[in-house]
């Protein structure tokens, strides 16, 4: 049995949820938490397909688990559905392994958070452990991990205490935006540029929790861990997925498993050259082409 609690997060996909059941069932986790939305009223499908995932984790679950459920009657949609979930869950626990229902991790994932969860506990540097690494390897990282300022959420784990910092609202960006204070976060005026628009919209209402969550963590100085393979697989890249309907570069990554004992870095310091090189991939709207040149020098080791 795996002690640490993990949440699933599950909505309409059972195809997909069912693979990430798969893994879990491997995993046997004591305390497994889910967190669904409800059907939208405009989709006549969803009532059953919400039905046929909550029905899946309960056929899924054959070990003795404490199983908690918080469900929603009413589609909340992605934002306000994570934002209460999560809310739920660490009103009962101190820390816990975050997954969506597209997010299949190599069974490694689990003892890797369940070991930085434990050594981080109280280390305010640290806001989460992040399963990805969309730069796939890294042939000049000598250590099972590294530090990043972006907090990767496709397969994740965190404690209470930053899920305290969270600003679901991101309140405090127009006066930010106004003092020009990402040009002076960030190195790349690309980057800048993007999550001021990124900002801009989370504060405007856009359906998604995750930015907030990456605004919150800059503004409180805490970095994300970053495996040193990718650990997970985002499967969820379709047309009736909510935010991710055209696939990217970063679609479908394999996952990797990391070798144990894990090999510590020797200090808390973020690593500016894979900052750097995320940004071309993911955080500048660069052209696919330089992204994947960028995606290419970093494998090589060279960026």
């Amino acid at each position: 049995m795996f002690e640490t609690p993990i949440v699933l997060c599950i909505f309409n996909r059972p195809e997909t949820t069912r693979r990430v059941l798969r893994v879990l069932g491997a995993v046997k986790p004591a305390l497994l938490m889910i967190v669904a939305d409800g059907p939208r009223k405009d989709r006549p499908d969803d009532g059953a397909l919400c039905e046929n995932a909550q029905a899946l984790v309960r056929s899924a679950v054959t070990w003795p688990a404490e199983v908690g459920w918080n469900v929603s009657s009413e589609n909340l949609g992605c934002r306000k559905r994570i934002q209460s979930g999560l809310d739920w869950v660490f009103d009962r626990v101190d820390s816990a392994i975050i997954l969506e229902d597209d997010c299949v991790p190599d069974p490694s994932f689990f003892p890797f958070c369940r070991e930085l969860l434990q050594r981080y506990r109280d280390e305010p540097r640290i806001g989460i452990v992040s399963g990805t690494n969309p730069l796939v390897e890294r042939a000049a990282e000598p250590r099972s991990y590294l530090y990043s300022r972006y907090p990767l959420v496709w397969g994740w784990a965190t404690w209470r205490r930053t899920w305290a910092l969270y600003d679901r609202d991101i309140d405090g960006w127009s006066d930010l935006s106004t003092a020009n204070w990402l040009e002076t976060f960030l190195d790349s005026p690309l980057a800048s540029a993007y999550w001021r628009a990124i900002f801009s919209s989370a504060r405007g209402g856009a359906d998604t929790w995750d930015y907030a969550l990456v605004y919150s963590l800059w503004r409180a100085g805490a970095l994300a861990i970053h495996p040193q393979v990718n650990t997970v697989r985002n499967i969820g890249f379709e047309s009736q997925a909510t935010h991710t309907r055209v696939p990217t570069l970063a679609a479908n990554l394999p996952e990797r498993p990391l070798t144990f004992p894990l090999k510590h870095p020797g200090r808390v310091e973020r690593n500016a050259d894979y900052d750097a090189a995320l940004e071309k991939f993911l955080f500048s709207g660069e052209p696919q082409g330089l992204l994947s040149r960028a995606r290419e020098s970093i494998r090589r080791g060279r960026a």
